[in-house]
């Protein structure tokens, strides 16, 4: 027989196999054993080389085996097929063993399904072929029934490894086929699932009708991506894996998804600088709906990388700009179409979230890539997105257009200002802005558009090219003007001016105009534009910002500008599409200076002034104030003007622009607006005072103008006026016969001089004034007109003396008239040369009077006086001597005026009488040009001498007011006559006076002696000034170098300046004291110029400010003076202070050089006084310090840290306040320093070594520990500051430092929670409580204590537990206990590995703190455990938890337990997992305390069995623990325990018993396990709730049916206990005692109890009052019915006595039984039998008394025991009649409507069930005699029957009665 072939025998198997499954095929459960056999082997022949072979195994794939395996009980070995398909490399056999795997994996069990997952997942990502998709439907089938391990766990670490996903390939795969799963859609629309290909969706099986529908057994989408985003988060995968996927979660609308997707991105750690995940990112961005898009782009907005990928940033912007129109994919994720209510609200977020994005790009694109490839696209694309919302004002103005909007124009600045675009475009782009900023009426918009402006400043920054300038002049020449109307809705004047300022360099002219038009070219302008336009004119605005800037405007050219040429706005059309300009006279000087401008007019001739002045001053330095540095110096320094009038003199191109500037002045000073014309005149007298007499010349003829000026009513307007009169009229270019004709009319007006008033008073001072200044300007110009003006004056001017009784005003207009002809030498004393000569009548006529007023004050007249002298002429030596001598003596006896401001005019005048001409004082006063000198009085050698002389001495005099006048008078001498011989050779003996001057008691003498030093300094040449020092050292030390002062001299008034020590202080012994430290004699002069403090000479005169750089620069310094001298510098005196830092800035050129150099002597010496004696000294010395190591690096002063810390500490207790603030700023810096350190450069070494020497020392008493309030409170903020950044440095610490604030919890409280807590109720107690536990979470100490625990480590960790035990097992306070709880909390959850090794120690002290009095602690300390608990071994888990046990039950009081119920509870709350393992222990323990007697601890046991359990069937699971658990209970001597045991019991007992009704069957051995405990808890003595181990007994004996009815004993003790029960004396418990023994007796169907039961109850059916009760509070109702207490034990009794009948009894002759019942219930109101009364009375239950009962309770009695006599089936062997009769007797059928509707329906329900009884027995032919059908009882029933059917009212009862009616029939 030949060999069958390979292909032969592989058929035969097969046939054999197929054979066997058709034989087994009505049989499912072989059919199932057979496949599981032999599936696998037949699908593996389809790899078979034989095509017989294969073809045959897919006809029974595809054709037998489908309909043999369709019934559910079929499963297929699922788990063999897949290890199958996993080895297989057929394409077939993978194909088959996925089609069969598919079809059972829904048949699996859940653990089946669980294990199959991690084969699945293995190895998937590398699986290439077609059926991979099924195999990730099975993966998503089995994930609904995988357990994810809890975050953190140990499972969880390993979770990655056990799933499967080992491999990076596998979870890379599965990750990205989840997050497309999570994209898909409801089944209905998966075609337009956004992001998914059509290939992905055939992946996913959306072309398979049932995968996504759960009705045909497939899968549900929601439930899926419920279950995937699970999955996700768990360590399976790694965040770089589920990074993408975790967006698309984030960004579903399903909370349970977008939750789960949120927490992955927030705890994710990649990076978003990662180059390929940003490629990723734009990727998705690409193909996604907007909700994911808008989550990219925040992502995004995060990653500075990002900004680099130009090409992908620009089409974002083009995908999501569109605002006025839906994104195509725009639509409700979730939903079958687009979402209408949410278009807008998706693309406002959209566009909110591009715009951050491009934001972003602007503001970090710049610094990263080439930005100039997609800035101009993409601000262009902004524009677009303006435009389509309107432009340039908004179509819509919601609030979120209104947002985005100005987020446009924002990003448009960010973008231009970083892009390198074409100026022409740029400029194009800020025209724009402009316009929008004119234009759009949004204010939110209109900061973002000026923003934007601002933002492009940068790109404009000067020198522009010549085209750029000239566009951007016209264009904001344009702007500048334009005016709000029309379109217009704002003015953007402030943004112009900006612009000029800030793009067009100072030398602008154009922009200096627009400035002036800021400043003043509005009524009611604007105070930003105001202030905008000052700083443009400002030249310090550009020296202090752009040093490129610093070049002048050139005067001339600005004086055209503005004056000459008119100002046109150029290519206006280009900017503001053919708006025009101003319409002026293109001739006058007001041509620019149209309408409102006006008012700019004097801006632009006051500037051009300043401006000439600063180009003529070339050496001016400017700085802030240099507007009054320059008008001082104009005014005050020789050199000065004489540099001005050299530069116009010698400057020909000035000539043309100074005549145009003058004539510009001159114009304004014609207008009739008098701040006009005031401000001109100024400025015209101020620059025609400097000006080359050829220029002045243009003008002279036209001094005939200013008449009206001299004629004002405004005093400053007339003095102008006749000073520019002057000038002009006395001009060479006028003719002698204009001259004389100008002189004539003022002489015409000032004949009503006695007469006039009012105006023409006004305008004879005018022209008095102009008279004098005609007179003295003809003698300074030296022509011949003089001769012809000084004729006739002495007729015109009065004497002083004839005007003494006149106005105020008129004497000091003749004053200042004297004044400046005396100065020219006019004498105009008299009309004859007699009285010329008589010195007695000048004395009288001019000089007293002169004097009179002077007394008073009057610096006019002091001028005057002075110049008086000068008047005489030389010819006349001896009367000129004389005259001279009585006015030196007058102005001698001024010294007693007190005002300090009069004696500087008195020193002058005195001045000006000796030295003439050759003064200062009066070459100042010069104002126009003057070649000869013939007018120059000279000076008068011997009087100078004279003057000298008796100043020198009177300095020494005693009298004060004397000695500071002559101090004063002295220092005007040498000032202005210092380059006199007399004056110049005596300076040393000047310097003695001032130095004895220092030592008055007045603050003024003493300034003006040290300022006078200062001056004699500067005065001298270099010999003489080494002389001047010789003698200053002299007469301080009379020989050594040492400089000593006075200790008893009083510079200052006692008290003045208090030291604190009972002593008075003045600045200069500060200064005398600090140069005898360092023993330098030239420093006096140094410090000499502390009297530049003074107001006096800062309004006096500038010279005060030039002296003391030129002495500090030409003196060696010793090293010595910086320590003292840098501390004085922080002095608590402020002109101290300041004095000391103008010695500073002027001796130290370097300061940080010099710092560097003498650090270490500098910190010494301030580490030593800042402990001295004296409080200001100790306040000079914390604030130094503070200074001096702010931004120095800390290796410098390391050495000095700790010092440092000590000392502020100690200071901070100080007994001065200042002091105490003072070290408070240093404690602050020094705290500063250190976190900024710690913030900036983590665990340097810097930080580390700071913290070293700070952190023991805050830690110590002196810190934190101190008793002094303040110093602990800083020392806390600065711990609490450090902690935030100490990171790993603070590991050293944190065993010290976190048992120290936890300790500072407490301390820190404010006592006056402490005070209402001791006096608070409990209630109140236990809400401060909360409130405290509250704090201590909020508290910045605990979160401190949190920032120290982050870098705990194992090593840390060792050092710390001990500590922290220590303090949880000493801490007091309420906080630290709270704070300490909450410490092992955060080490068991985020420090799990480090704290494990000492978890159980923790947790054995926990036992104890458990049971703290206060509950909120205790509460904590709970939590505390339960977390701790994660971390302990399981055999310490049990050990606790015994422990709780044992506490519980060994408890005295409900305190301890519910503590212990806080534990628990917390124990399942916080750690579910340990709980679960626990639960064999805790759940019955918990059983036990739901039935705590206390109902707090009972509620919080119940809330634990709630959750963990719950169900009866649970309890049948622990009963044994349970049991064991209720007998140590019971055998406690705690009541409360006992009475929570009893009930636990009968509770167990009920839920047993229930059980049975769902199985069917009860679990006997349970009961018997129980009863033991039940009989004793039933034993007890009564207690409150007691009556629920009732309830529980008529179920025990039913269903334990079998544990007594072979057992007599168990039979018969039962029956004791059911008896027992009822006979007990407590009221309350009775009624259900009662209840009990009647359902006892149903249950027992072998006794028969109603004798029994009435024997039990039959006394307590007496319902009348007991007189000897007590009178107490209202008895309790037991039922809903609102019985009283008597009532309802009355009820009970009836209902006993009614169902305590035998059932079977009743089932075999329901007659007898129903007597019998009748018999037991025959009893009347007094309890007795009425079986043989005499008596015809009602049995009780029919008496009013029993109304209540009846109509409430007892018709529904009688209808329960009808219907239960009604199922018998067997006819009573006795007659019915006597309970028929009976029971419809006490049915109250005479009264049919008493009662409510529900108990009239009970009524007729139960004369049903009678019928239907009655009916029932004559169909078994047992009728009762009397109840026959036609019998008088029946009939009577159905007459009452159908009259209350007439009474009653109700239609349902109507309807009840007649069915009973029926039933008689």
């Amino acid at each position: 027989m030949a060999t069958p072939s390979t292909e032969q025998r592989e058929l035969e198997l097969i046939e054999k196999v197929l054979f066997r499954i058709l034989g087994v095929a009505n049989n499912e459960e072989k059919l199932q054993a057979l496949l599981k056999t032999y599936l696998p082997p037949v699908l593996l022949k389809l790899g078979s080389e034989h095509a017989s072979v294969r073809s045959k195994v897919m006809e029974i794939c595809r054709e037998r085996l489908p309909a043999f395996i369709q019934p559910p009980s079929i499963v297929l070995p699922v788990a063999t097929l897949l290890d199958q398909y996993k080895a297989a490399q057929s394409p077939l056999v993978k194909h088959f063993d996925l089609v069969f795997i598919q079809h059972s994996i829904g048949r699996l069990e859940p653990s089946e399904r669980r294990a199959l997952l991690p084969k699945a997942l293995r190895g998937i990502g590398s699986d290439f072929g077609t059926g991979v998709s099924s195999l990730f439907n099975v993966v998503l089938r089995s994930l609904h029934d995988l357990k994810l391990p809890p975050r953190g766990s140990k499972e969880d670490e390993s979770f990655r490894e056990d799933i499967g996903l080992s491999d990076a390939t596998d979870a890379s795969f599965v990750a990205e086929w989840l997050g497309k799963v999570l994209l898909l859609r409801s089944a209905s629309t998966q075609a337009t699932s956004a992001g998914l290909t059509s290939a992905d969706l055939e992946f996913l099986g959306c072309n398979k009708p049932n995968t996504w529908d759960p009705s045909a057994k497939g899968l549900s989408l929601a439930e899926t991506r419920v279950k995937a985003a699970n999955f996700l988060s768990t360590a399976a995968f790694t965040d770089e894996e589920r990074f993408i996927p975790a967006i698309y979660a984030s960004s579903i609308p399903d909370f349970r998804i977008n939750g789960i997707g949120d927490d992955m991105l927030k705890r994710s750690s990649v990076s978003l600088e990662n180059v390929d995940l940003v490629r990723k990112l734009f990727e998705a961005h690409s193909r996604l709906q907007a909700p994911y898009r808008i989550k990219i782009l925040g992502l995004l907005s995060k990653s500075e990388v990002s900004t680099t990928f130009t090409s992908e940033i620009l089409d974002v912007f083009r995908k999501n700009a569109a605002p006025g129109e839906q994104p195509a994919d725009a639509m409700d994720i979730d939903r079958a179409g687009p979402s209408t209510g949410s278009k807008g609200l998706e693309v406002t977020k959209l566009h909110r979230a591009l715009f951050e994005y491009i934001n972003w790009v602007a503001r970090i694109g710049p610094s990263k890539t080439d930005f100039s490839k997609i800035g101009t696209p993409l601000v262009d694309m902004l524009r677009d997105y303006v435009y389509s919302q309107g432009w340039p004002k908004p179509t819509n103005q919601s609030l979120d257009d209104i947002t985005l909007r100005s987020r446009a124009y924002e990003t448009i600045g960010l973008l231009a200002k970083s892009t390198k675009m074409p100026t022409t475009e740029a400029l194009s782009l800020v025209g724009w802005l402009f316009r929008s900023l004119l234009e759009d009426p949004t204010p939110d918009v209109v900061v973002n558009i000026d923003g934007a402006l601002s933002s492009m400043l940068s790109l404009f920054k000067p020198p522009l090219s010549s085209s750029a300038t000239n566009s951007l002049r016209t264009m904001l020449l344009t702007y500048m003007t334009m005016r709000e109307e029309g379109d217009v809705v704002r003015s953007v004047r402030h943004a112009a001016t900006k612009w000029a300022n800030n793009s067009l360099p100072f030398s602008h002219i154009s922009a200096r105009w627009i400035d002036i038009l800021a400043v003043a070219g509005r009524r009611d302008e604007r105070s930003d534009v105001i202030e905008e336009g000052h700083k443009g004119l400002d030249p310090w605005t550009y020296y202090a910002n752009d040093e490129k800037s610093t070049e002048l405007p050139n005067w001339g050219s600005m004086v055209k500008y503005f004056f000459v040429e008119p100002i046109t706005n150029l290519n206006t059309t280009e900017w503001l599409m053919g708006r025009g300009g101003m319409d002026v006279d293109e001739q006058s000087v007001f041509a620019n200076f149209g309408g409102d401008a006006i008012l700019a007019f004097p801006v632009a001739v006051d500037y051009c002034k300043r401006i000439l002045f600063l180009t003529a001053l070339k050496d001016f330095k400017i700085e802030p104030g240099w507007e009054r540095q320059l008008e001082a110096v104009v005014q005050s320094d020789k050199a000065s003007r004489e540099k001005i009038r050299a530069y116009l003199a010698d400057t020909p191109q000035a000539e043309e622009p100074l005549l145009y500037l003058l004539t510009a002045a001159f114009s304004g000073m014609l207008r009739e607006d008098p701040t006009l014309v005031e401000q001109s005149a100024r400025s015209f007298a101020e620059v025609a005072s400097f000006s080359p007499a050829r220029v002045v010349g243009h003008l002279a003829t036209r001094a005939h103008e200013l008449f009206p000026l001299i004629t004002s009513n405004k005093r400053e307007i007339r003095s102008l006026g006749a000073k520019a009169f002057g000038i002009l009229a006395a001009h060479p270019a006028n003719s002698t016969e204009s001259i004389s004709k100008a002189k004539s009319r003022l002489i015409d007006i000032t004949k009503t001089f006695k007469t006039a008033v009012g105006s023409e008073l006004n305008a004879v001072q005018g022209a008095f004034v102009a008279l004098a200044h005609l007179a003295s300007r003809l003698v300074y110009y030296s022509t011949e007109a003089p001769n012809v003006a000084k004729s006739g004056l002495s007729e015109v001017f009065p004497t002083i003396e004839s005007v003494s009784s006149a106005t105020s005003s008129v004497q000091e207009a003749l004053f200042d008239s004297y004044a400046q002809l005396w100065s020219a030498a006019i004498p105009t004393l008299a009309t004859s040369e007699e009285q010329k000569l008589s010195k007695e009548w000048i004395t009288s006529a001019y000089i007293e009077p002169l004097v009179v007023q002077a007394k008073k004050g009057n610096e006019r007249a002091i001028a005057a006086l002075g110049r008086l002298a000068i008047a005489f002429p030389s010819s006349t030596d001896d009367m000129e001597l004389d005259i001279l001598t009585l006015i030196l003596e007058k102005l001698y006896t001024l010294y007693e005026i007190k005002q300090a401001e009069v004696h500087f005019a008195v020193g002058e005048a005195i001045t000006a009488a000796v030295a003439c001409w050759d003064a200062d004082v009066l070459q100042l006063t010069l104002d126009v040009q003057s070649d000869s000198k013939t007018h120059l009085v000279e000076k008068r050698p011997q009087h100078i001498k004279d003057v000298l002389q008796k100043l020198l001495v009177d300095c020494k005099a005693t009298k004060p007011s004397l000695l500071k006048a002559s101090g004063i008078w002295l220092f005007c001498l040498i000032q202005h006559c210092s380059h006199l011989e007399e004056i110049h050779s005596r300076l040393r003996e000047c310097q003695a006076a001032f130095m004895r001057l220092l030592s008055a008691r007045d603050e003024l003498v003493q300034e003006t002696a040290s300022r006078g030093l200062a001056l004699v300094y500067e005065k001298g040449d270099p010999a003489l000034r080494q002389e001047l020092v010789r003698d200053l050292v002299s007469s301080f030390t009379g020989s050594g170098p040492q400089l000593k002062v006075d200790e008893d001299t009083e510079l200052f008034d006692a008290g003045a300046l208090p030291t604190g020590e009972g002593k008075s202080i003045t600045s200069y012994k500060d200064i005398v004291s600090l140069a005898n430290e360092v023993g330098d004699q030239s420093l006096v002069y140094k410090f000499m110029s502390l009297a530049t403090n003074a107001a006096t000479w800062s309004t006096r005169s500038a010279f005060g400010r030039f002296g003391l750089s030129n002495i500090l620069s030409e003196s060696e310094v010793d090293p010595k003076l910086y320590p003292k001298l840098y501390r004085y510098r922080f002095d608590p005196n402020q002109n101290v202070q300041k004095s000391m830092n103008d010695i500073w800035k002027a001796l130290v050129k370097d300061s940080n050089a010099v710092l560097e150099e003498h650090f270490d002597a500098i910190m010494t010496d301030l580490l030593k006084s800042v402990l001295g004696k004296e409080w200001r000294v100790r306040e000079a010395s914390c604030a130094a310090i503070s200074d001096l190591i702010s931004g120095r690096p800390f290796q410098s002063y390391e050495a000095y840290y700790k010092a440092i810390w000590s000392s502020a500490l100690k200071v901070l207790d100080d007994v001065k306040g200042t002091v105490r603030a003072a070290a408070l700023h240093l404690c602050i810096a020094l705290s500063n320093t250190l976190v900024r350190q710690l913030e900036e450069s983590g665990s340097s070494s810097s930080a580390t070594a700071m913290m070293k020497e700070a952190l023991p020392f805050l830690m110590s008493e002196k810190g934190i520990e101190s008793g002094v309030e303040d110093v602990k409170i800083f020392s806390t903020i600065t711990i609490i500051k450090i902690a935030k950044g100490g990171g790993k440095s603070l590991n050293d610490y944190i065993p010290a430092l976190v048992p120290r604030l936890l300790g500072l919890l407490s301390t820190i409280e404010p006592d006056a929670i402490n005070y209402h807590y001791l006096r608070a109720g409990e209630d109140n107690r236990e809400k401060i409580d909360r409130i405290r536990s509250a704090m201590v979470s909020q508290s910045p100490i605990f979160e401190a204590v949190e920032n120290c625990l982050r870098s705990i480590d194992k090593q840390v960790m060792g050092e710390f537990a001990p500590g922290l035990e220590n303090t949880i097992k000493t801490a007091v306070g309420m906080p630290t206990k709270i704070g300490c709880s909450r410490v092992l909390a955060t080490l068991a959850m985020r420090h799990a590995a480090d704290f494990e090794p000492y978890a159980a120690r923790f947790l054995q002290v926990m036992e104890k703190q458990l049971l703290d009095k206060n509950d909120e602690v205790s509460q904590n300390y709970a939590r505390a455990a339960a977390y701790i608990i994660r971390v302990v071994p399981s055999e310490v888990q049990q050990k606790f938890v015994d422990k709780l046990i044992s506490m519980y039950l060994n408890s005295e009081d409900d305190t301890r337990r519910a503590k212990v119920a806080d534990a628990i509870l917390g124990l399942s709350k916080i750690s579910p997992d340990q709980f679960n393992a626990l639960e064999g222990q805790i759940l019955p323990f918990a059983y036990l305390g739901k039935h705590d007697t206390d109902d707090d601890v009972a509620k919080e046991f119940e809330e634990v069995w709630d959750k963990h359990a719950g169900s009866n069937l649970t309890v049948t699971r622990y009963i044994p623990e349970i049991v064991a658990l209720v007998t140590r209970a019971l055998d406690t001597t705690q009541w409360g325990l006992r009475h929570a045991a009893a009930l636990t019991t009968a509770s167990a007992v009920s839920s047993v018993t229930n059980a049975s009704t769902l199985s069917g069957q009860v679990n006997l051995e349970n009961l018997k396990t129980l009863w033991p405990v039940y009989e004793k808890a039933l034993a007890l003595k009564t207690f409150p709730s007691k009556e629920k181990l009732l309830v529980a007994f008529p179920d025990f004996v039913s269903k334990g049916k079998a544990l007594w009815e072979k057992d007599a004993a168990f039979s018969k003790l039962l029956e004791k206990i059911a008896i027992r029960e009822a006979k007990r004396n407590n009221a309350d418990y009775r009624p259900h005692a009662f209840r009990c023994l009647w359902r006892f007796a149903a249950a027992r169907d072998d006794l028969s109890l109603l004798s029994t039961i009435g024997d039990i109850v039959t006394p307590h059916l007496d319902l009348s009052p007991d007189e000897d009760a007590m009178d107490v509070d209202k008895p309790k109702g037991a039922k809903s019915g609102g019985l009283d207490l008597k009532s309802e034990t009355a009820w009970t009794a009836i209902e006993a006595l009614a169902k305590g009948y035998n059932r079977q009894k009743m089932s075999e002759n329901p007659s007898a039984e129903l007597n019998a019942i009748v018999e037991a219930l025959d009893i009347d109101a007094t309890g007795s039998s009425r079986k043989g009364s005499a008596k015809a009375g009602a049995p009780c239950i029919a008496t009013e008394p029993f109304v209540a009962i009846r109509r409430g309770f007892w018709y529904e009695c009688v209808s329960d025991v009808f219907e239960a006599a009604a199922k018998s089936d067997k006819a009573s062997s006795v007659d019915g009649s006597t309970p028929l009769s009976w029971f419809v007797s006490t049915l109250d059928l005479d009264k049919a409507v008493a009662g409510t509707e529900t108990q009239r329906l009970n009524r007729t329900k139960a004369v049903s069930a009678i019928l239907k009884f009655r009916k029932k027995q004559h169909s078994l032919g047992a009728v009762a005699e009397g109840w026959k059908d036609g019998s008088e009882e029946l009939g009577a029933l159905k007459k009452r029957i159908e009259s209350a059917v007439v009474e009653e009212r109700s239609s349902d009862v109507q309807a009840a009665w007649r069915a009973c009616i029926g039933l008689t029939l």
